[in-house]
């Protein structure tokens, strides 16, 4: 098990790792798959502060702001989580699950999000092409290639989906 995160290892696929030059949405070398991190104890920083957001929902003391079992993100195959702007939700889906955010319950705990005004940016690792859901509904977001810590910035020009 790895520290709060059971037997989930998503984000150890899903994002980019610099330190280590881990691609984002490749396994990390150092990743047990389903059991944890094999480098706990001396892993790189950016992974020792990371917190998705259902593991920030477990830390909560009332019980009724965990998110549930099923959008655990190795189980739902989206993983939640905070952006450099705090008005804007991370869902990244996991490779081969491009979809996952399609899903009844990822879809109802989306619009909650949406319903506290955040905006949702879902999307595949490195991708360029990401789909924000908002109050104002849904719509394609072009977005730079990832940089050397694996940072991506929303370009100007949208267009709506059709």
């Amino acid at each position: 098990m790895a520290g709060d995160c059971g037997s989930c290892t998503a984000c150890c696929r899903v994002f980019a790792i610099p330190q280590i030059e881990k691609q984002a949405g490749d396994w990390c070398q150092h990743c047990d798959v389903g059991v944890g991190c094999k480098i706990y104890e001396t892993r790189p920083k950016i992974c020792v502060d990371f917190a998705c957001l259902w593991l920030q929902s477990r830390a909560q003391p009332d019980a009724r702001l965990h998110m549930p079992d099923a959008l655990r993100h190795d189980r739902c195959k989206v993983v939640f989580s905070p952006a450099t702007d705090p008005t804007i939700m991370g869902a990244t889906t996991m490779p081969g699950a491009p979809d996952a955010w399609t899903r009844k319950p990822v879809q109802n705990f989306i619009r909650t999000l949406i319903g506290m005004g955040l905006r949702v940016v879902v999307g595949q690792p490195n991708s360029t092409e990401k789909i924000m859901l908002d109050r104002g509904g849904m719509r394609r977001v072009e977005m730079t290639k990832p940089d050397a810590n694996g940072m991506q910035w929303s370009l100007p020009r949208r267009s709506n989906l059709k």
